[in-house]
């Protein structure tokens, strides 16, 4: 009676330390899940900014508001390639980011920020940041 007793008592904190670790990989999963969709809205958006940049060019923004638009946007390239990028690309499709463009830092370079709190507990407030020099920055110095 005394076996069974005991064999019961290590049976129940076996399976006890099996719940544990099972409730803890579970746990992990899905932290490692939501880590994994942040990334891939962030990698997403990236690329969008990246294929508006590319087609934001000297003929484009001249068709769009004749020279005068383009010395304008040569004043200030990075201002005015946040300004396009702000109207023609939509926020990350996941609302728990931020993105932020910020001109002033480096000059001649918009750099894009992407800011969201970490999933796991441990991690606060993360950045993803790129740095985009405009594709049309290079034929404003060539006519000046």
């Amino acid at each position: 009676m005394v076996e069974v007793l005991i064999a019961g008592l290590l049976l129940a904190s076996a399976l006890a330390a099996v719940s544990r670790i099972s409730v803890a990989a579970l746990s992990g999963s899905a932290r490692l899940s939501d880590r994994a969709r942040i990334e891939a809205a962030i990698n997403d958006n990236i690329q969008t900014m990246q294929k508006e940049d590319s087609y934001y060019t000297d003929s484009f923004i001249v068709q769009q508001g004749g020279d005068e638009a383009f010395q304008n946007a040569c004043s200030n390239p990075p201002e005015a390639l946040s300004q396009h990028l702000q109207a023609v690309a939509p926020q990350p499709r996941e609302t728990s980011i931020q993105r932020t463009f910020d001109v002033s830092s480096v000059s001649g370079i918009l750099r894009i920020i992407y800011s969201f709190d970490g999933p796991e507990q441990q991690i606060k407030t993360e950045k993803r940041i790129i740095e985009m020099s405009p594709n049309f920055a290079a034929k404003c110095y060539s006519t000046t």
